[in-house]
């Protein structure tokens, strides 16, 4: 949720300077319209998430995000995330029964590979997802692999997507991208 692409593009930039925007991002999800099983019938789920510079030198905004992500830290990026769902969808807050923050020294605690997968030198390239399965078909037919966990590994943003397709489009003799649908 951005107001603009330009907010967008420029979050970017002012991210990679170690900054953290005035406006940043803010990515929301509805987990349980996707997997129902994810919190009790008749109720939501949503995950959102926003993105800040690994080494933050200065925050546009008035609460001074400084990477200690502190617990007055972690409340004010959530208060801002609400604030911006809040924008594009009113009265989401009154809508929300609890909440759970993890911060970016939280979830690398908890996974220091959360960046696309890890680099580990056996689990790169042809290894990816695991020695001998370095291209995108399953065993399972019509099943691709197209995450940062397949070949040529995370980092390396559209590759395994564009892997899965062209596997999916050869499985039906297709050779390119550009040919006309063809109904199912």
């Amino acid at each position: 949720m951005r107001p603009t692409d330009h907010h967008d593009q420029a979050g970017v930039g002012i991210n990679a300077m170690g900054q953290v925007t005035a406006e940043p991002f803010a990515r929301l999800a509805q987990m349980t319209t996707a997997e129902p099983s994810r919190s009790p019938a008749g109720t939501e789920s949503a995950w959102a998430h926003t993105h800040v510079p690994q080494r933050i030198t200065s925050d546009a905004d008035p609460d001074h995000i400084t990477s200690r992500w502190d617990a007055r830290e972690q409340e004010a990026m959530a208060d801002w995330i609400e604030a911006q769902v809040e924008q594009f969808a009113p009265g989401f807050r009154a809508l929300i029964g609890a909440r759970r923050i993890l911060a970016p020294t939280t979830l690398q605690a908890m996974d220091e590979n959360l960046h696309n997968g890890t680099t580990a030198l056996h689990r790169l390239a042809i290894f990816r997802p695991t020695p001998g399965t370095g291209r995108p078909e399953t065993p399972v037919k019509g099943l691709y692999l197209a995450s940062a966990a397949a070949h040529p590994g995370g980092g390396v943003h559209g590759a395994p997507g564009a892997n899965a397709a062209r596997a999916a489009l050869r499985s039906r003799g297709l050779q390119s991208l550009l040919h006309r649908a063809q109904p199912v």
